[in-house]
């Protein structure tokens, strides 16, 4: 008879198919890595795992064991049990695993068989899992092409990798990581940990090998950290040696963009509209939540700029930061957010271009293009089409 489990042979597909997954390790293992798509309804808590753990050490595997049925028994049995069943129940498609598919996922895959639903497990479980996903990186940047877009801050890079992907295999690092990549890059939504964000990433390549397994795949141009992960060596690596692409914009049309990307469509943006809706116009109301964020936003952005302010040096630091609070109070005071683009302007021009320009330098940068935002959009649609004439795919 088959094992109906789950083997490496069968985690591509289990990824490509976004199947749900049943993490039952403890929640102290799960924050420092888990599986994409996976939810965390632990066997045992960090106390009981702790407990158990020691006593294996203590008294042998065993002792472990039974103290374990003893500890999650009774009410608290049920209680696990119970959610379980629930998410299964909304999930019939769910996959279970534990660190190495041992005892605590075999555990609970017979303790839902008492119960009448029978479901899979990983093999091998999160380690085995985390392995697979860590090779997968390295083949695909033994194998895959990248198409890497560059320019200086501002260029809509993010943007074009988006527009683009209803017709080019794309990868959006940034969205992955959760940060855009610069001092004041962070997002609202916290960081994945460093192997979270390997296992995303790997499983993003996987799903472009299963939709489009030809062609380059474009990606922005990255430093290796984004935020505070990294990418893989190989991967990045395999970065710097790809094709290059470079978007050139005017300054004015890069300012604008970072301003509706970091303002307009921010807490800034939304608290300043909100306040406008409001017939007379609103005061600043202090209590609200929008309005609070964007003081919160405006101080975080100040907290960043504090952070490069060696590398940006005293007089042109304390210049954009008086350009920045003076923004602040034109927003507190005046609900106008226009100033916000003179400490922007001042930013790119002072340190952002002569940044990334400078590396593109010492990298002696080759373009194979180099364009607008738009030329470029329709290079990559016009190479993509000539492509898959000539391959004979279609994305």
């Amino acid at each position: 008879m088959p094992d109906p489990n789950i083997s490496t042979n069968d985690l591509a597909a289990i990824f490509a198919a976004d199947t749900p997954l049943i993490d039952v390790r403890a929640p102290v293992e799960f924050i420092q890595g888990s599986l994409p798509g996976a939810v965390n309804l632990p066997i045992l808590n960090d106390e009981e795992r702790a407990y158990v753990g020691t006593t294996y050490k203590q008294n042998g595997s065993e002792a472990a064991v039974k103290l374990g049925y003893e500890l999650i028994s009774g009410a608290v049995k049920q209680a696990r049990l119970q959610q379980w069943l629930d998410f299964i129940q909304q999930h019939p498609r769910t996959v279970l695993y534990c660190f190495r598919g041992g005892q605590r996922s075999r555990i609970t895959q017979q303790w839902l068989r008492d119960a009448g639903i029978d479901r899979p497990l990983i093999t091998g479980g999160y380690k085995l899992v985390r392995q697979f996903l860590i090779n997968t990186i390295s083949y695909f940047s033994e194998h895959r092409k990248l198409l890497v877009i560059t320019g200086p801050t501002g260029s809509g890079k993010t943007r074009l990798i988006h527009d683009i992907s209803n017709c080019c295999p794309t990868l959006d690092i940034e969205a992955i990581a959760r940060h855009r990549g610069s001092a004041f890059g962070s997002m609202s939504t916290p960081q994945p940990s460093q192997a979270d964000f390997e296992n995303q990433l790997a499983v993003s390549l996987l799903k472009l090998e299963q939709h489009n397994p030809s062609g380059p795949v474009i990606v922005e141009d990255e430093s290796r950290n984004t935020g505070k992960v990294y990418l893989p060596v190989s991967f990045f690596e395999h970065m710097r040696s790809a094709e290059i692409i470079w978007v050139d914009e005017p300054l004015e049309a890069r300012v604008n963009n970072i301003f509706e990307d970091y303002i307009l469509t921010t807490s800034i943006g939304h608290a300043q509209q909100a306040r406008r809706a409001v017939i007379p116009p609103a005061p600043a109301d202090e209590t609200g939540i929008t309005y609070r964020q964007a003081l919160m936003l405006f101080d975080r952005y100040a907290t960043a700029l504090q952070a490069i302010s060696k590398k940006l040096g005293g007089d042109r630091f304390q210049e954009i930061l008086l350009d920045l609070n003076f923004a602040r109070s034109d927003f507190e005071n005046r609900n106008e957010i226009q100033a916000n683009k003179i400490w922007i302007e001042k930013l790119v021009s002072y340190y952002y271009d002569p940044l990334y320009l400078g590396s593109l330098q010492r990298r002696q940068v080759n373009p194979c293009f180099k364009g607008s935002r738009q030329t470029v959009m329709d290079y990559l649609r016009t190479r993509q089409n000539a492509l898959s004439r000539t391959t004979g795919t279609r994305y």
